[in-house]
């Protein structure tokens, strides 16, 4: 998720920057194409704000703990499978084939 936040703010000063160039290019006049330029970085620096802190919350509210899931499909083992989470969670198992056995643990 870092790494998509990353691209985003590099993105966002790449597109003022466009808009900063294009508009002076076209209307000659560096100041409006500055206010332009403030105006666009404002405007995607906003809604990353929000993105950023609605990516944060949970269905269960913003300061609840993040919803964890342990998803796991079509394993199949000549042996057993063992499934561990630490904390909290809901752990899913699907379409497990084993010869052995099949264990899922939840550790608090």
């Amino acid at each position: 998720m870092t790494t998509m936040r990353a691209w985003a703010v590099g993105g966002s000063v790449v597109l003022a920057g466009a808009v900063n160039v294009a508009t002076g290019m076209l209307t000659q006049n560096w100041s409006v194409a500055w206010g332009a330029c403030a105006a666009v970085l404002l405007m995607i620096s906003a809604a990353l704000a929000i993105w950023h802190a609605r990516s944060e919350e949970t269905p269960a509210g913003p300061g609840s703990p993040p919803q964890r899931l342990q998803d796991v499909r079509g394993v199949k083992s000549g042996g057993s499978v063992r499934l561990t989470m630490n904390g909290e969670g809901e752990q899913i198992l699907r379409n497990a084939k084993a010869r052995g056995d099949i264990i899922a643990e939840q550790n608090d």
